[in-house]
């Protein structure tokens, strides 16, 4: 059955409504007509289902006849990513991350890394289908800092690993994984990695270095390597 998003703004009562390009979506390409059944999750959580009920121009709108709640995920995982400079791999990190159960993707400007912004408007269209695709019921933010202290002061309360090169190769992210934390910060450098300025200044705060092995990975294959190692 073909899963749509509908932020909890969308959902009144009994009933939500599918704009812009999630409406185009089921009315003109998957050529949904009024009657036809459908599964509506809100990004908190929230998983629903039922017939659609009036298609106009601009919307679509299911009567909700059920209703699940799930509960929020534990541990929450926040990837903390030095912005990548090409931006496929970039979104491919995102989209990933998502499908992998990230409850946040926080990315920063880095020494190492590209100072431009991103589209965060694209990020977050990628996280929305990524979501979906995965039958994902919570939608992870996207944010944008302007270094890796900004992260970590915004999550002060998770317990942070900072993916490093020189790390003891006995203190991998998977023995660290088996602990039992309610939140965790996984931070990732870009393209070049962390900067010894950063490295000292994130361990002066309270980061955790971890290996991920004995070879060089790509920036994006570090996240989802650090990543993967929560999933359960």
């Amino acid at each position: 059955m073909n899963i749509f998003y509908a932020p909890p703004s969308q959902i009144h009562g009994d009933m939500a409504e599918l704009l812009d390009q999630e409406a185009q979506h089921a009315s003109k390409v998957m050529r949904m007509r009024e009657g036809d059944r459908l599964i509506v999750v809100d990004g908190k959580g929230g998983r629903y289902e039922g017939p659609i009920r009036r298609i106009t121009k601009k919307s679509v709108q299911i009567e909700l006849e059920e209703h699940q709640q799930f509960d929020e995920p534990v541990p929450k995982i926040i990837l903390g990513m030095g912005i990548i400079k090409k931006r496929d791999r970039l979104e491919f990190a995102i989209e990933k991350a998502v499908e992998l159960g990230a409850w946040h993707v926080a990315l920063f400007r880095s020494d190492h890394g590209i100072k431009e912004n991103v589209r965060m408007d694209r990020l977050n269209a990628i996280a929305i289908s990524a979501m979906k695709q995965s039958l994902h019921t919570y939608l992870p933010a996207i944010s944008m800092h302007y270094s890796v202290e900004e992260v970590m002061d915004e999550f002060y309360d998770a317990y942070c690993l900072m993916a490093h090169e020189k790390a003891d190769t006995d203190r991998s992210v998977r023995s660290i994984s088996k602990d039992t934390k309610d939140k965790y910060l996984l931070l990732v450098g870009p393209e070049g990695g962390f900067s010894p300025e950063e490295v000292e200044k994130a361990t002066v705060k309270g980061a955790k270095l971890v290996s991920l092995g004995p070879y060089r990975l790509r920036a994006e294959t570090a996240a989802l390597a650090t990543m993967s190692q929560f999933v359960t």
